[in-house]
């Protein structure tokens, strides 16, 4: 008896498993492209999301609006049922775009060049776009581990995420996603037969690469 009894719990405790872990995958009615994103501590200084409210998004291929937001240290999305129940987008190649309509701000899912991880994929707000030309801006968000203090001559450090840092990426005729020059050099480096041109256009309108507008003329001047 002791042994069908050991058994029987065995086998209830593997289907409590399962159906806890089928319970961390949800469907939405556009097919299943969410999942329960994994807790986090209240005891975290900042927050990972750009905004942490939730708004209206248009989501590709799915017909109904959803509120939604960006998790900019998990470069993801979550979504908010009726239930007040918190989702995380599963990443799809299918669902490329994410749309906020008030105030407006698309986000692109790309394959990209980083001169830090190589080639990899990630969500990022399109700015501006011409002539096959386009340019993105990364949102990103760095968490820090706590530290305990060793001595009473030290205090503990909470675990905390960053502000958001901004870098910027853009889109070239031949579909590569790289790194944004960030100065004159740079940009000869990518385009070596238009020295001339760039060294006219940069002087001409005093160009500077960390102003966002000049960043624009930069693509429109690219894309003649």
């Amino acid at each position: 008896m002791s042994k069908r009894f050991f058994v029987s719990v065995f086998v209830f405790f593997l289907h409590l498993v399962s159906f806890s872990q089928s319970q961390s995958l949800l469907v939405n009615i556009g097919g299943k492209i969410f999942h329960n994103p994994k807790s986090e501590t209240n005891r975290i200084v900042g927050t990972p999301y750009t905004q942490s409210k939730f708004a209206y998004a248009e989501i590709e291929r799915i017909p109904d609006k959803h509120f939604m937001r960006y998790n900019a240290y998990s470069d993801n999305f979550e979504f908010i049922t009726f239930k007040n129940d918190t989702l995380e987008m599963v990443k799809i190649d299918d669902i490329n775009t994410i749309t906020f309509t008030n105030p407006y701000k698309k986000y692109t899912y790309l394959n990209y060049i980083s001169s830090a991880k190589g080639r990899t994929k990630g969500f990022f707000v399109e700015l501006h776009s011409k002539g096959g030309f386009t340019l993105y801006k990364k949102e990103s968000i760095t968490f820090y581990a706590g530290k305990k203090a060793r001595n009473t001559q030290e205090t503990d450090l909470p675990a905390c995420y960053s502000k958001v840092s901004e870098s910027f990426y853009f889109k070239t005729k031949t579909g590569n996603v790289i790194p944004f020059p960030e100065s004159k050099k740079q940009l000869t480096k990518l385009y070596p037969d238009k020295k001339d041109a760039i060294d006219v256009f940069l002087k001409e309108n005093k160009i500077h690469f960390d102003n966002l507008e000049d960043c624009f003329k930069i693509v429109d001047f690219l894309a003649q």
